[in-house]
């Protein structure tokens, strides 16, 4: 059955009509299914952009922790330099060495109970006090050393290593305060 529209003023066009089976419904059907998802182009489009934005953030992720440990580990190492410092003023010598990566040494219970000497460091590894050590070489009377104990391993990410340096000292691994020391473990010299 075919519906007819009412005809045009004029009677030179042929009257409109509508097929019975295309009905209003279907015609609104198939235009919500065209609009309701997303065309793979612009999924493609959105896969891309948040590809690209992972990929910026990912390096500046990782540069926000790698200052992140130094920065942690220059402020313990000063800490720590300024504890023993004070008990060498106090006593008129360095304490006695020959203790265990992360033991505090003999006497100084009551200058770093409070502090993270006996943890694991940002970098890995454990604070060890090292006094009359030869470094690569180089004699110090006092040093703190950064020392891998068993699984525990310190970093040897150069990139950290030399944010440290920088942050203590010249940049340079093999000069001044910060240094790399026996089995390139990090050194930080108190007295030469």
């Amino acid at each position: 059955m075919i519906a007819s529209l009412p005809r045009v003023s004029s009677n030179n066009y042929p009257p409109l009509t509508l097929l019975r089976h295309s009905s209003p419904r279907r015609s609104q059907d198939f235009r919500l299914r065209g609009q309701a998802g997303f065309s793979l182009l612009e999924l493609s489009v959105v896969v891309f952009i948040v590809s690209v934005l992972a990929a910026l953030a990912v390096p500046a992720i990782r540069k926000v922790n790698l200052e992140a440990r130094s920065t942690t580990v220059v402020n313990d190492l000063r800490v720590y330099a300024n504890a023993l410092q004070t008990y060498t003023q106090e006593k008129g010598d360095w304490p006695v060495g020959g203790v265990a990566p992360g033991e505090i040494p003999p006497g100084m219970d009551g200058y770093l109970s409070k502090t993270n000497w006996e943890r694991i460091t940002p970098i890995g590894g454990l604070y060890t006090w090292s006094p009359d050590t030869v470094q690569q070489g180089e004699r110090h009377r006092a040093a703190i050393t950064i020392t891998s104990v068993g699984e525990n391993k310190v970093t040897i990410d150069r990139a950290q290593l030399t944010d440290l340096d920088k942050k203590i000292d010249d940049g340079v691994l093999d000069t001044g305060t910060f240094r790399l020391g026996f089995r390139n473990y990090p050194v930080y010299v108190l007295e030469h």
